[in-house]
């Protein structure tokens, strides 16, 4: 059982550097266009819905709540594919995906936090915080249009905050 902690902990690392390193591409260049954003943040989804997939495949024998890394890995590389595979078409929705993915992110991090020891008030802050831009993001298009590079940074960089603190305390409880 704690072998295959060991092996999957590093995911929780590695998918947060990749979301701090996306939120970190959003922040560097705000005139870009969101052609180009859908296209580095459809990677940044495909790479970290593979882990998240393999991560919740790992941990189906010791964690019952395996099935919803597997569900957030499966929406990750949804939505990376269709990022991707239609650009100019994402730019126009663009908001719409990543306000989706946001409240989706931020219910299971909500719902995670009542069933965790460790990390739970910073789960629940996290999911909160990401629900709320979220719907903001959402449900304002307009709002979202105009500020929509700084509203995609702050959100992948609470994941990918999060994410390595989650990494840390793995570390910390198994070592």
């Amino acid at each position: 059982m704690e072998n295959q902690f060991k092996s999957t902990r590093h995911m929780f690392l590695f998918k947060g550097i990749i979301m701090i390193i996306l939120a970190l591409l959003a922040f560097n260049s705000p005139g870009g266009v969101l052609v180009a954003y859908s296209l580095f943040i459809g990677i940044g989804f495909i790479v970290t819905g593979f882990i998240m997939l393999y991560q919740g495949l790992e941990i189906r024998k010791i964690n019952s709540n395996w099935g919803w890394s597997v569900l957030e890995g499966l929406l990750d590389f949804f939505l990376g594919y269709i990022l991707i595979a239609n650009p100019l078409l994402t730019a126009e929705v663009l908001p719409f995906l990543i306000g989706f993915w946001a409240v989706f992110y931020g219910v299971l991090l909500i719902i995670n936090s009542f069933s965790e020891t460790k990390n739970r008030s910073m789960e629940l802050l996290s999911g909160i915080l990401m629900t709320i831009i979220g719907n903001v993001i959402m449900f304002n298009p307009v709002f979202a249009g105009l500020t929509l590079v700084i509203w995609v940074g702050v959100l992948l960089m609470i994941a990918g905050i999060f994410n390595i603190i989650v990494w840390f305390n793995l570390n910390k409880a198994i070592d």
